[in-house]
């Protein structure tokens, strides 16, 4: 194999490789309880820099619906002191929520992608177990008192 031949290989090689180190994202599943026709935080995403000023918004996309309700994401400012020394920092984050449908009892799932401002993504794989809500109660009728 001449030398110009090899070179365009090892280059090629070189950058699939990059380019494979730059696509790999990592999967975090979970899964959550929830009530009936009730949301549900199901996750935050935020991003701060080491100067104690606030990342972009990362970006939320949605990979697998649920089947039997929805996955709402929304703005939100997170207060965090988890950044070493930048206590009580505030950044734009994205709040996920789910909810299902009335009267649906079950288990559901919703999978949905995460890309920070610096490239860096993940998968976030949510399995759902969906409980009936809790019979509701109603005040006792006007006129009506406790009797021992």
């Amino acid at each position: 194999m001449n030398l110009l031949l090899r070179s365009h290989l090892v280059a090629l090689a070189a950058n699939c490789l990059i380019a494979t180190a730059a696509l790999a994202q990592s999967t975090n599943y979970t899964s959550v309880e929830a009530t009936s026709d009730t949301s549900v935080q199901l996750t935050y995403h935020a991003s701060a820099h080491k100067n104690c000023t606030p990342g972009s918004l990362p970006t939320v996309r949605l990979i697998e619906p649920p089947k039997s309700g929805v996955l709402t994401v929304r703005r939100a400012t997170l207060t965090t002191a988890k950044v070493e020394g930048c206590p009580g920092l505030k950044t734009p984050a994205q709040v996920a929520f789910y909810r299902s449908r009335a009267g649906f009892v079950g288990t559901d799932h919703v999978s949905y992608g995460v890309t920070s401002e610096n490239g860096e993504a993940a998968i976030f794989d949510v399995t759902i177990t969906v409980k009936e809500a809790p019979p509701a109660t109603s005040p006792p009728a006007e006129g009506t008192k406790d009797r021992l």
